[in-house]
């Protein structure tokens, strides 16, 4: 294993991993390497007390609906006209106080420590006003990350939460996308953006206690990984970009009541972790919107042992879901930007 010293010199002096127009080189893949062995390794402080690692996305928070209310603007080149001076102004404060309510509500239950890790990409995983955040939460924000939404978890926490989530590639559902992929699947098994988190947090014993979204949302992610979880249902679909809504208030108070059950039910041993058969044969297809220059660069990544299996298709068999978290990480970095 390298040295701190040599991968810092490696972090410093390699280029960032290619975008759109090109495929990764072989040193901007060794500064991947670099950068798995620097950060792989960090943990969130530990902290005493029942611990809950929240996620926030933003497309199935209360009152959003399109997409220029999530959107940052800075992305991406295709991503520039689509954001508003609403996602500055307005929905990161509601998003910020919908993981203030998550946290109100697990206190009350006796919850004592909290990690909030950015899942939204808008503003480069740079959503939540840590300002006006809960001061007992430490925050993980920024891109890259090596687990991406789930960066910074671990065997400690008592239970994992996500709020704002939204439905899967292809559904129904508001905002509805998976990452990079018009499907995913585990074992033949689709999963969402929940389902998948919910299985790297699982191997390590951390069960999903409460997810808040529209109804597609949740109506799919209680068939993929059962239904222990405490649902919130913060508005019904009735278009890609359209859904009747309850008032950010309700919402707030609808998380509140929902993460104090969770933590309960946590507390009880009445919530499994979500786990599956190992290896895990993982398939993908990347988005059909995406230019053939993103397919070209995830067929070079050399880090993982991926088998092609059609034009945009490719293959992963892996015994460590961590292992697939990782390949999202990187997946992301060709992607974005």
């Amino acid at each position: 294993m390298r040295t701190p010293a040599l991968i810092l010199a490696a972090l410093v002096a390699a280029p960032p991993l290619a975008g759109q127009g090109q495929a990764p080189s072989p040193a901007q893949q060794a500064a991947v390497r670099a950068r798995q062995e620097l950060f792989r390794a960090k943990r969130v402080p530990r902290e005493a007390g029942f611990r809950v690692f929240i996620v926030p996305d933003m497309e199935g928070m209360g009152s959003a609906v399109d997409i220029h209310e999530v959107i940052a603007g800075n992305e991406g080149e295709r991503y520039r006209t689509l954001t508003s001076p609403d996602y500055w102004d307005r929905f990161r404060l509601l998003l910020t106080k919908e993981v203030n309510a998550t946290i109100a509500g697990a206190r009350t239950a006796g919850a004592r420590s909290f990690v909030v890790n950015e899942g939204h990409g808008g503003n480069m995983f740079a959503n939540v006003l840590p300002w006006d955040l809960d001061t007992a939460a430490i925050l993980v924000r920024g891109f890259p990350k090596p687990l991406v939404m789930v960066t910074g978890i671990d065997s400690t926490f008592g239970t994992l939460m996500f709020t704002g989530a939204h439905a899967n590639a292809g559904s129904p559902g508001v905002m509805a996308h998976n990452f990079a992929f018009d499907s995913f699947t585990v074992n033949g098994k689709k999963l969402n953006e929940v389902g998948i988190n919910a299985l790297i947090a699982g191997e390590m014993g951390v069960s999903v206690s409460l997810v808040s979204g529209d109804d597609v949302l949740l109506a799919e992610t209680r068939e993929m990984i059962g239904g222990d979880f405490v649902p919130v249902l913060t508005k019904r679909a009735v278009g890609r970009m359209a859904a009747i809504t309850y008032s950010p208030a309700r919402v707030r108070s609808m998380l509140r009541t929902a993460a104090a059950e969770a933590v309960r039910r946590e507390m009880r041993g009445q919530i499994r972790p979500f786990t599956m058969a190992r290896p895990y044969r993982v398939d993908f297809t990347l988005r059909a919107s995406y230019p053939d220059s993103v397919v070209t660069a995830v067929a070079g990544l050399t880090d993982f042992k991926l088998e092609q299996t059609g034009a945009r298709s490719f293959r992963l068999v892996t015994d460590s879901a961590r292992e697939m978290g990782y390949l999202l990480d990187t997946i992301e970095q060709v992607v974005l930007r």
